[in-house]
């Protein structure tokens, strides 16, 4: 998409999402016109025309209690009067609010079904209350309920889509519920004054309708109410009717008992004036009920009016707007496409120059960067600005460019030349060792201290290897044969401090591709030297054979680690982080980095768990692309056997040992060597050959020799130097380095079990 279809692009979405947000706005307010003059016709007809039914309801419970109280004929043709008047109301809400009502203004029409659902029961309550069946209270009850779902059904009209009206429905809904608190305490007296007495449940409820009224009265109703109603209300309460109501519901609560049980066996004599002063507050506050209803349906009529003529205002300013913006949308984008085709020919000129340039800044040459992207000034607006900031990023990128190319050439230089003086020391120390081991050899205790000392500097050099890892500094590929895996794990055991308390258990004979034989030795040595680092008891490797691959599986039994930390270094292992991460962060991590390293650059995975013995084991995943079968492997090795005896390490031999378990023979003295181990059928912990890992290995008489590593044949040729010569192999000359050997190998069996290492605690491992 061009720059001006963007442009064009961006005026009609805008034009259109202000059009969208017009319409949704007025869509919204249009509905809450709407929704406020359904709810106020809904209120008209279903509120108006259950008020009748309300009222009627409360007198038919009051004149039903006092029937089942006292059964009289005058009682009996008082009910039947009241239940006329009653069935009238009925019949008037059941038409206002369900056949003359339209179906859009049925608002809330599930609560108006509920209180349809309550009055299909009351034929059945009624024939009840004339046949004295059942529990009186559960027979007013129904009139309760009734009363209840009514007072719900105001409720939820109150709840109008309108935020003031709302809060004026708030009194309206308290009067229903203090009447029908009044009415509730009528009842429960004039069924007392019928019975002669007032049980203690009656009085306990007469308290609650009590509670009931005065929380509405003082909470709900009174801060609320406007002020015409506001008078209304105050009249009520300073009658004389009013204050003799509070003084006989005081009298009632307060009226002695004989029997301690609640019952109050004598009414107060008083209660005599209770029917004058309940009338005429029922009456009043059934007035101040309908005014309030009254006055709360013109205001929603007079707020829905407000909002339709708002929402009008509001369409006609919108569109006029809308109309405005997008004139000065086509007003600003002519010039501003004009100046984005000179930025863009601009930055055309340079895309084609910045890669040329980092190009031959990668190839070493120098570049003038001054001549190459000059810093001209811009014009004197945002785009001038744009031009000039460009202009001086293309300048930075170039400078940054050459700068990193330098750091890369000194830091490459660097290691190298520390690495390859580091190695020149370590194959040096290796070299006097062997020379010292074979002199020695008939000493145990010094030829014991030779192998501890020969270990350090093996593992010196994986570090080094460790250090080339990591700098990708390429070196030459040491073994041209496949391995077997149980040698390569005794070979990376053997580079590490505790080699001692390796298990080699591996129970397959497949074999690695030589190309990432070097790589896996360094892996599973890092594994193997944090496992033993780890935990006082002994490491275990083995392996398992799966569809993909091989697993080896690599399992401590020290401290492990918490769930984030296993995350954290699985993470570390997946995606090895770059020397700029490491910058940034202490926290140890060197030998996982190394390890995700050269997984990732050879195809293999590498993964931490915790054990079930709250242990570690790492699982190093060997896909079949990196495997040879045991008969290729046998193959590979017959094919070696018949090479030259001694490969130098810089033409990368390393050839494989044969897989039978071979006799005991000196190893060429005066060579330093990454020591491969020989194949036995069985695999075992080095110290059952008598062999300490990383020491001189023997092979079986007229063998070829050992393959041997020649220093400074991994580095890369500009750092290399021209390898030592090696001693010839002569086994005659090693007859007391192989008793030496076997001592040791009893020596070690017998102190294994009473070595032991600190158990390093620190996270991360």
């Amino acid at each position: 998409m061009t720059v001006l279809f963007r442009l064009v692009l961006v005026a009609v979405v805008a034009i259109t999402a202000l059009l969208a947000l017009v319409a949704v706005n007025a869509v919204r307010d249009w509905q809450q016109h709407t929704n406020l003059r359904n709810d106020s016709a809904t209120g008209e007809l279903g509120g108006e025309a259950s008020l009748p039914l309300f009222v009627g309801a409360q007198a038919e419970r009051r004149l039903t209690a006092v029937y089942l109280a006292s059964p009289t004929a005058s009682h009996k043709e008082a009910l039947e009067e009241q239940r006329s008047a009653t069935d009238e109301g009925i019949e008037s809400f059941r038409h206002l609010s369900g056949s003359e009502l339209q179906a859009e203004h049925r608002h809330k029409w599930t609560f108006v079904e509920r209180v349809y659902k309550e009055l299909d029961r009351l034929e059945k309550v009624r024939s009840q209350a004339d046949d004295r069946a059942g529990n009186p209270d559960a027979v007013t009850g129904y009139y309760t309920d009734l009363i209840v779902k009514m007072i719900e059904f105001y409720q939820e009209l109150s709840a109008m889509d309108d935020p003031q009206l709302t809060l004026e429905t708030r009194p309206l809904v308290g009067l229903f519920w203090a009447s029908d608190g009044l009415s509730q305490e009528d009842m429960l007296i004039a069924e007392a004054r019928a019975s002669g007495r007032m049980t203690a449940g009656h009085r306990t409820a007469f308290a609650q309708a009590y509670g009931t009224q005065r929380v509405m009265y003082q909470r709900w109703i009174a801060p609320y109410l406007p002020a015409k109603d506001k008078a209304a209300y105050d009249r009520i309460i300073d009658s004389e009717a009013w204050k003799t109501k509070e003084r006989l519901e005081k009298a009632v609560i307060n009226a002695p008992t004989l029997d301690g049980s609640g019952a109050i066996q004598e009414l107060p004599a008083e209660l005599d004036q209770w029917d004058a002063a309940y009338q005429k507050i029922s009456r009043q506050i059934a007035g101040l009920n309908l005014s309030r209803t009254q006055g709360l349906l013109a205001h929603g009529y007079q707020r829905a009016d407000e909002v339709g003529t708002q929402v009008m205002w509001q369409v006609g300013a919108s569109l006029a707007a809308v109309v405005l913006i997008a004139a000065l949308i086509a007003w600003i984008i002519v010039p501003v496409m004009r100046r984005i085709n000179t930025l863009r020919a601009s930055a055309l000129e340079a895309r084609e120059r910045l890669p040329a340039v980092v190009d031959r800044l990668q190839k070493g040459e120098r570049v003038d960067i001054d001549r190459e992207f000059p810093v001209t000034p811009g014009r004197p607006d945002e785009f001038g600005a744009l031009e000039t900031a460009m202009a001086a990023a293309h300048r930075a990128a170039v400078e940054q460019a050459a700068a990193q190319a330098g750091d890369r050439q000194g830091f490459a230089a660097f290691v190298g030349a520390t690495a390859s003086r580091s190695m020149n020391l370590v194959e040096k120390q290796l070299e006097l060792l062997h020379a010292l081991e074979k002199k020695y050899g008939e000493n145990t205790v010094a030829l014991e201290e030779f192998f501890e000392l020969d270990n350090t500097g093996v593992r010196a050099r994986r570090h080094l290897d460790n250090l080339l890892a990591l700098a990708e500094v390429g070196h030459a590929q040491p073994y041209l044969h496949p391995r077997a895996l149980n040698t390569l794990v005794q070979d990376a055991a053997g580079e590490t401090e505790g080699y001692k308390r390796v298990d080699n258990e591996i129970s397959h004979r497949h074999g690695v591709k030589p190309h990432v034989v070097n790589a896996l030795i360094l892996a599973i040595a890092a594994l193997v030297d944090n496992a033993v680092a780890h935990s006082r008891d002994q490491v275990k490797v083995t392996s398992i054979a799966v569809m993909r691959g091989i697993a080896l599986h690599i399992e401590d039994f020290g401290s492990g680690m918490t769930p984030d930390q296993y995350r954290a270094a699985n993470a570390c292992l997946a995606q090895p982080p770059t020397f700029y991460d490491m910058a940034q962060s202490s926290d140890g991590r060197l030998g996982l980095i190394v390890v995700g390293r050269l997984a990732a650059r050879h195809g293999f995975r590498v993964e931490l768990r915790e054990t079930v013995y709250q242990g570690t084991i790492a699982v190093v995943m060997l896909p079949n692309e990196l495997m040879v079968s045991p008969e290729d492997l046998e193959t590979a090795h017959d094919s070696q056997t018949e090479a030259t005896p001694s490969i130098p390490w810089n033409q990368a031999a390393a050839a494989e040992p044969p897989l039978q378990k071979a006799a005991p023979v000196p190893a060429p003295a005066g060579l330093p060597r990454r020591r491969p181990q020989p194949e036995t059928t069985a695999p075992g912990p080095p110290a059952e050959t008598g062999q300490v890992p990383g020491s001189p290995r023997e092979t079986a008489p007229g063998a070829p020799p050992l393959p041997q590593r020649v220093p400074h044949a991994h580095l890369v040729p500009s750092l290399a130097r021209t390898p030592s010569p090696a001693v010839p192999y002569t086994p005659e000359a090693d007859a007391a380095a192989d008793q030496a050997a076997q001592a040791l190998g009893a020596f070690q069996r017998g102190t294994q079990a009473a070595d032991s290492h600190p158990e390093n605690k620190e996270v991360p491992r």
